[in-house]
């Protein structure tokens, strides 16, 4: 038994060395240190052994043949690993909608870059949240659904603050989830409630009751207004308001929501720049 392991062990200590080599081959010969101010990030992912990962092995070989951008180019590698043509795609798909929006941006990503003092922690947040967009691409059927998460990640990427890790983890899970239909009938309810919600941190009941009205619903009963919202509501979006005292027992009604930050944010991490 002992010795058995101990073949295992050379033969995964030969198998980390090759990928070393393998490594420094494409690092050296293909992308000139200059063009590369991030080297820290680089060396962080051989360190923990991203390569080991059947998501990182793909999101490396994918990234490997796109023009990333900074800070997208010091937290990939090149390792090659077959995986599944269908998972390869969506994550492909997800990093090309990231990369996309974050190329809308580069005065932006000019500016953070030069943030000598945030420059590390962003890239070691960033090399996480990619690990993280790949795992939930490859578990996402959808496609309109993997490139909201690409989209999550850009734009999380190109703000001025410090990406908050666990927030855009959230996002990414909500993103899975909701469909171009739910998307839509949030995006419908921030056109009415958005505004009151951007002066204050909660929208009052009453002012939330009165603007549903300016909805495209209008004030017509709908069974799919309460299937969408109720599942917006599942995920700390929107809340259902309270029907009025008064209302009559027997009244057809139909329920109400109210906006909440968690849903506005949402909306701002899945928008397409112009």
């Amino acid at each position: 038994m002992g010795s058995r392991q101990y073949a295992g062990g050379s033969r995964h200590r030969k198998g980390r060395t090759l990928i070393s080599i393998q490594a420094r081959k494409f690092w050296g010969l293909c992308m000139p240190i200059d063009d590369h101010p991030f080297d820290a990030l680089n060396h962080q992912i051989k360190m923990e052994e991203l390569s080991e990962s059947p998501i990182g092995r793909g999101v490396l070989a994918i990234a490997s043949k796109l023009p990333l951008p900074w800070p997208f180019d010091k937290a990939i590698d090149v390792l090659k690993e077959h995986i599944g043509a269908d998972s390869r795609d969506r994550m492909g798909l997800m990093l090309e909608t990231c990369m996309n929006e974050v190329r809308k941006h580069d005065n932006e990503i000019k500016c953070l870059r030069e943030a000598a003092s945030t420059a590390e922690s962003r890239e070691k947040v960033l090399k996480e949240l990619i690990l993280d967009a790949a795992r939930r691409a490859e578990g996402t059927r959808a496609k309109d659904r993997v490139k909201r998460i690409g989209l999550i990640l850009g734009n999380a990427v190109i703000e001025p603050k410090l990406p908050d890790g666990d927030e855009v983890e959230e996002m990414m899970r909500v993103a899975m989830e909701l469909s171009d239909r739910d998307v839509r009938f949030l995006r419908d309810l921030i056109g009415v409630e958005g505004p009151l919600l951007e002066r204050q941190e909660h929208i009052p009941r009453f002012d939330a009751h009165t603007s549903w009205e300016r909805g495209p619903w209008g004030t017509r009963v709908d069974t799919e207004i309460d299937s969408v919202f109720s599942k917006l509501e599942s995920y700390g979006l929107v809340a259902r308001i309270p029907p009025p005292n008064n209302l009559n027992l027997y009244a057809d009604f139909q329920n109400r929501y109210v906006l909440l930050k968690k849903g506005a944010r949402f909306a701002t991490l899945v928008r397409e720049a112009g």
